[in-house]
This record gives structure tokens, sequence and C-alpha cells, in this order.
């Protein structure tokens, strides 16, 4: 899959990469679905033949994700950096019997975040002037919290909200999908804690069918939350059109992988808002593609966010370059940043500065590339030896 570089452009020299996890006390925290016991994340360390480093980070297990990194490592040595999306579109196209979704795609999305932050560092400017010129320097956050726990405790739940709210977010998703009563419970306790300002968002991590999900909507809907998220798995064709009946916007696109995984659910209208994650819909590449698919379809786009301070800045990178349209100048419809506040060392570990919240926004780093620092001493130190690779 080698591109060949008749230009003499600056190439891709070495590869690294970096698995890190960090164990959570009392049994971890999650989803309806269930409990995680750790927060995990890779990083991704590309340099270049003129010794530019970039970094980029995946989603997903570090032990599925090593073998697809040190395979797509080897075939990326010598493709030439600004060869992005043919190198991507090598990689789908030669992984066709494992479709254009999952872990591999999450490995290409790493090495292609740490392509384009080499490839606009190495040009002195920021990924979002790349991506086509910066249009916002700050932009307003959610606090994504209101994780379930073990025992499921609600006033666990209420510190939790009332931690984000301490930290001056006024919007917050929750975690919801337990039960009816438990929905609407976590919902009233999000907004009261909120206050009558607030804006509530809800999540269901696809964790119910059609017919639980519009009861639960329904007695949610006097409470009017901004959106309810993933309230279907992704592969249900079907039951779309029963959940809109709710009259609540629907979120969903963090389980989809590439601009051919979101065509026809964009197309087909399941979704008002759009979420592609950079760190395994296919990096930079195919989330700018994405969000101009949705803009074709008059869609909202908010990424989905979950990983350290290196995902974190890429959200943040891609959301600085998004048209105001359709929103405009007064819809009161921000696009948010995703702002997890769940317990995560690795979050802030991996950098020299972490991301933080300031009035309700968050800044848009702004030295070349990501725009960031990478704590590159402490990443070494964390890194899990037999996961991680180092292809020159």
């Amino acid at each position: 899959m080698t591109t060949k570089n008749p230009h003499d452009r600056p190439v891709v020299a070495r590869v690294e990469s970096f698995a890190l996890e960090h164990a959570l006390p009392d049994g971890g925290y999650g989803t309806a679905k269930g409990l995680v016991s750790s927060r995990v994340c890779t990083l991704v360390k590309i340099t270049t033949s003129d010794g530019v480093e970039g970094w980029g980070e995946c989603y997903g297990v570090p032990e599925l994700l090593t073998p697809y990194l040190s395979y797509y490592g080897r075939a990326l040595l010598g493709v030439p950096v600004d060869a992005k999306e043919n190198f991507a579109q090598q990689v789908v196209a030669h992984s066709y019997h494992l479709s254009t979704g999952g872990l591999h795609v999450a490995a290409l999305s790493g090495l292609d975040i740490a392509l384009w932050d080499a490839q606009a560092r190495g040009f002195g400017v920021s990924i979002g002037d790349l991506l086509g010129g910066v249009v916002r320097t700050a932009v307003p956050a959610y606090a994504s919290i209101g994780y379930v726990t073990r025992d499921g405790d609600l006033d666990e739940f209420r510190r939790q909200i009332q931690g984000a709210a301490d930290e001056g977010f006024t919007a917050a998703k929750i975690k919801i999908g337990t039960g009816l009563r438990a929905d609407r419970k976590r919902s009233e306790i999000t907004l009261d804690v909120l206050g009558p300002d607030g804006e509530l968002m809800v999540d269901y991590n696809a964790n119910s069918t059609a017919d639980v999900v519009l009861r639960s909507l329904r007695a949610l809907a006097d409470l009017e939350p901004g959106w309810a998220e993933e309230p279907l798995p992704p592969y249900q064709r079907d039951g779309w059109d029963r959940v809109r009946e709710a009259g609540i916007p629907i979120a969903a696109g963090e389980s989809l992988y590439t601009r051919f995984g979101f065509r026809d659910p964009i197309a087909d209208g399941r979704m008002d808002i759009v979420q592609p994650d950079i760190t395994k819909c296919g990096g930079f590449t195919e989330a700018k593609l994405i969000t101009q698919m949705a803009y074709t379809w008059n869609r909202r786009v908010s990424p989905h966010c979950w990983g350290t301070g290196v995902a974190e800045a890429s959200c943040l990178q891609l959301l600085s370059t998004l048209p105001d349209s359709p929103y405009g100048a007064g819809t009161g419809t921000p696009q948010y940043l995703e702002f997890d506040r769940g317990p995560n060392p690795l979050r802030e570990a991996v950098l020299t500065e972490p991301i933080r919240l300031e009035h309700g926004m968050v800044a848009v780093p702004a030295g070349p590339g990501l725009g960031l620092t990478v704590a590159e001493g402490a990443v070494r130190k964390l890194a899990i030896e037999p996961l991680s690779v180092d292809i020159h």
C-alpha cells in the first residue's frame, strides 16, 4: 500500500504507538450496558523525514489495536505526509472483507490524526487552518457526566452533576436507559442541580428497544432534553421513526465509521445531530467529509469525544472550522464540545497543559498542529511495553 513520493515531499520515517491503562476504583463506572473497570487509550506518534513529529489517538482496546497499528504502521513508512486520504482509502479498500467499520478503522484514525498534526506543524499552522480555516477560537462545552455506578446511588449521581456545575458547566449529558423511573429521576436531578437555565441531554448508549425508548422519551418530554443520544443500536435500521414520535431531537454516530457508514443514516434522516468520533471514524480525513455530508442534509454536528487531551484537542480543531450554517447567529443551538468529566487520570497526564473550561467555554489550542504539547516523558513511562509498537 505504499504511495510513491515523486516530488520529494516529507514522508513518514517512524511510527510509534503507546498503549496506556488506568484501573478505576469501586468497580469502575459506565453506562446502562455495563461498567468499565479501567480507562484505556492508545496514542500514536509519527516522525517525518524532516524530523517533524505528529500525535494522534485511537479509540478502543489496546490489545486489539496493536496488531493493526503494527501492520498499518509498516505500510505507512515512506508515504508522503500529505497523502492522507489516498492512504486511508487504500486501508478501507484493502480491508473490505472487514467492512468499513471496526478497530482497523480506529487504528487508521490515530494514524490519520498524527499525519494531520505533523503536516500542520511542518507548515507552522493549526490543523484548523489546514481543514479550511478557523471560524472560532473557543467553543461552548457540555459536561459528559452522570455515569452509571455499581450501586446506582442517586446521591452519588447528584454529586457527579454538582461537581460539573461547580466547574461552571450549564449543560450536561447524562447516562440513562436503566429503567423508566430511574431515567426520569436522573433527568430531574440534573436539571435541579443545573438550575432553570440548564441544558439536559440524555444518552441511552443503544441499550434498549424502540418501544421502551419511546416510553422513556415520552416520560421525559416535558423536561425538554436537548437531544436523546444513541437510542437504538447502529445496526437496527427500523425503529428510528418510532423513536422520533416523542418529539425529541435524536443524536447518533459515535458507533459509525467512515463516510460510508454515515451515508445512509444521514440520508435516511435517522439523526438530527451527527456525532462522528475523530479517533474512530477515520480521523480528520473522514470526519471532515462526514460533517460536510451532514450539512448537505441540513443536520447539526456535535462530535463524540471520549479519550485523552489528544482526542479533546482533535475535536476542538474540527469544531474550530465548522461553518455557522445551519446554526446562524441566533438559533440558540451551539456547536458543543463533549467534555468528559468522569474519572480519567490519563486525560490530563498525557499533556503538559490540560485543556480547561473557562466561563462555559473551551479555548481551541492556538499552537501549530493540534495546538498542544504531549508530555512524551510521562507517556513513555506509562506505556504498556508489550502493546506498544516502534516501526522505522
